[in-house]
């Protein structure tokens, strides 16, 4: 619902968009627009393309195999790179904190023939709550698996399906991962500084020129990407890993 929710949105908010870009009693060039608009429709683009790609292999015959979750991380401390970037671990300095967090869920699948493969996952609440391996059925199609875990529910890939494991990242079992204090993912506050970094240049521009209905557009604009881009690199939402997990004890049920 997350997905489709913003997807939709986005979709929306680039019509509006170029609405608004082309309006004479807005003064701003419609240039401007088309380039703000870019990165927007490349967005949905390639969410469209992933959707078929869910629709296919959630088609496809199941398997059933076994299913242990990992927190991926940088692979150490001082690490840059997409981990921190897509993390956008803004610390209070303003500056970014490349300490290890973690960022996503990856999935380790293991079937009965020996084999595994890797899949990175869209978020979901009851996540936090794999502990420890879980019988599960996988379906594979168009280079993604879809997995129904047993008493849980689906998750749906966030990557294409690796047979080896993912570079750049180290893959920690999830039941250690929330007893580390520092593995949890986004603070609220952090995002709501990323938050503002994107949102700037249109206050400013509203400020100067007045067009306080193209700012809110641009508000709406920059929060539907940030949730769909959140979303296709299965980045996990800020507080999310309570405090009992991390000391851990038993995560209550979402």
């Amino acid at each position: 619902m997350v997905v489709i929710g913003s997807v939709v949105a986005l979709a929306a908010l680039i019509a509006l968009g170029y609405r608004l870009g082309t309006d004479p009693r807005v003064e701003q060039r419609e240039g401007d627009i088309l380039v703000a608009l870019a990165p927007g429709t490349f967005l949905v683009l390639s969410w469209l393309v992933r959707l078929v790609q869910w629709w296919d292999a959630a088609r496809a015959p199941a398997r059933r195999v076994m299913v242990t979750a990992h927190l991926a991380q940088s692979p150490q401390p001082g690490s840059a790179g997409r981990v921190t970037a897509a993390a956008g671990a803004v610390s209070a300095a303003g500056g970014i904190d490349a300490g290890p967090k973690g960022y996503s869920v990856w999935l380790t699948v293991s079937g009965r023939d020996g084999g595994f493969l890797h899949q990175r996952v869209v978020w979901e609440p009851w996540l936090r709550e794999l502990t420890r391996p879980r019988q599960a059925t996988v379906r594979h199609g168009s280079g993604v698996s879809v997995v129904d875990v047993a008493g849980y529910g689906r998750l749906w890939p966030a990557s294409l399906t690796l047979r080896r494991r993912p570079y750049g990242v180290r893959l920690i079992p999830f039941r250690k991962a929330q007893r580390l204090p520092k593995e949890n993912n986004l603070s609220h506050g952090r995002l709501a500084c990323l938050l503002l970094l994107f949102v700037a240049p249109g206050l400013a521009g509203a400020v100067t020129q007045g067009a306080w209905a193209l700012l809110g557009w641009w508000v709406a604009y920059v929060v539907a990407s940030l949730v769909a881009t959140g979303a296709w690199f299965g980045i996990i939402p800020p507080g999310v890993l309570p405090e009992a997990a991390r000391r851990g004890r038993a995560p209550t049920t979402s």
